[in-house]
């Protein structure tokens, strides 16, 4: 994370000061939101992984240890939220994914190069197409940077069954994109 908040705003809201959380809401409310759409490729389910995540963290703001950056913290919470949500609704089933790209709104956008913000459109597009166990794995492991092993117990699998996933995961994104490229 490029800006970590100020630590005075942790420490007040570590102490119950809700306006020093809002701040650090307000801070980080943006990679919250991006990281959750990494993992649901859903707007809205983004939004309301975003919400969960916050109210944890301010529930277990008293337990954040200062030695860790805060923003790794915070987006550990946003994964394990993220997970938690994707086991749910694969549960209850009640949660059909969607096959088509959705983007997520981001004002900076014009800062990006045009080519970049292309490919950015057509890997978002190609993720979204993926199963959402495959999307969990290629984000933990390319994204988020845990190893298989984490990778594998986060998601309720062996190490080998991670393996074949991102294999077979990083296959259709290749096709994909590939496929996308040659239009």
């Amino acid at each position: 994370m490029k800006n970590e908040v100020d630590k005075q705003w942790i420490a007040k809201a570590q102490q119950g000061d809700a306006l020093a959380f809002r701040q650090i809401v307000l801070h980080y409310a943006k990679a919250v939101n991006a990281l959750a759409y990494r993992y649901t490729a859903d707007a809205q389910h983004a939004e309301d992984i975003s919400q969960d995540t916050f109210i944890k963290a301010f529930q277990a703001m008293s337990r954040y240890r200062s030695d860790f950056k805060f923003s790794t913290w915070l987006l550990r919470i946003t994964t394990n939220t993220s997970i938690d949500h994707i086991r749910k609704a694969n549960r209850e089933m009640a949660v059909s994914l969607n096959t088509e790209a959705q983007q997520i709104d981001v004002p900076e956008m014009h800062q990006i190069p045009a080519k970049q913000h292309e490919l950015q459109d057509s890997l978002g597009h190609a993720m979204s197409r993926l199963t959402a166990v495959e999307r969990l794995a290629i984000t933990m492991k390319h994204h988020q940077g845990y190893s298989i092993a984490e990778t594998a117990e986060k998601l309720n699998i062996n190490s080998n069954a991670c393996k074949q996933t991102l294999f077979r995961a990083v296959q259709k994104l290749r096709q994909q994109l590939t496929s996308e490229a040659s239009l």
